[in-house]
C-alpha cells in the first residue's frame, strides 16, 4: 500500500498548477515575460527565476493579451525600475511634474528639476525641457 500512496503524492505534485509569476519565483523559458499580479511589475525569466524588468505604474498596469505582455510605464517616477531597453533615455515626471528623469542602471533618477512655475514638457524640435 505504501508505494500507491507515494505514487499518488508524486502525481499530485506533478499535476498541481504552476504558482503565479513573482519576482524570484521559478520560470522555465529564458527571456519569457510575465506580470506579477501582486506588485504590478513586468517580469522577465532569466532561465531559472523571474527578475523585475520594469515597474508598470501607469493606469494600464501590467497586462497579458494572448502572447503579448504590456507594461504601462506612464506613472513611473523617481526610484521606479526601468527596462534595459530604456537605459539612458529621458522622460518627464508623470502628471505635470517638474523633474526630467533618466533611466540609469535600471532605475529612474532626476537629472534636472525645472524652476518654480515651470514643468517638464516636450517642445517640438527641442525635446524635453521646462515649459
Amino acid at each position: 500500500m505504501r508505494p500507491t500512496s507515494l505514487s499518488l503524492a508524486l502525481w499530485l505534485v506533478a499535476c498541481s498548477p504552476a504558482p503565479p509569476p513573482t519576482a524570484g519565483g521559478p520560470c522555465r523559458t529564458a527571456g519569457g515575460a510575465a506580470c506579477d499580479a501582486m506588485s504590478g511589475q513586468l517580469l522577465q525569466c532569466d532561465g531559472a527565476s523571474y527578475v523585475v524588468f520594469s515597474d508598470c505604474k501607469g493606469a494600464g498596469g501590467c497586462t497579458v493579451e494572448g502572447e503579448t505582455v504590456n507594461c504601462d510605464t506612464a506613472g513611473n517616477t523617481i526610484g521606479d525600475r526601468c527596462p534595459p531597453t530604456s537605459e539612458g533615455k529621458v522622460r518627464c515626471e508623470p502628471d505635470g511634474g517638474d523633474d526630467i528623469l533618466r533611466c540609469v542602471d535600471g532605475g529612474l533618477t532626476s537629472v534636472f528639476t525645472c524652476p518654480i512655475g515651470t514643468i517638464c514638457g516636450v517642445v517640438p524640435d527641442a525635446g524635453l525641457t521646462c515649459i
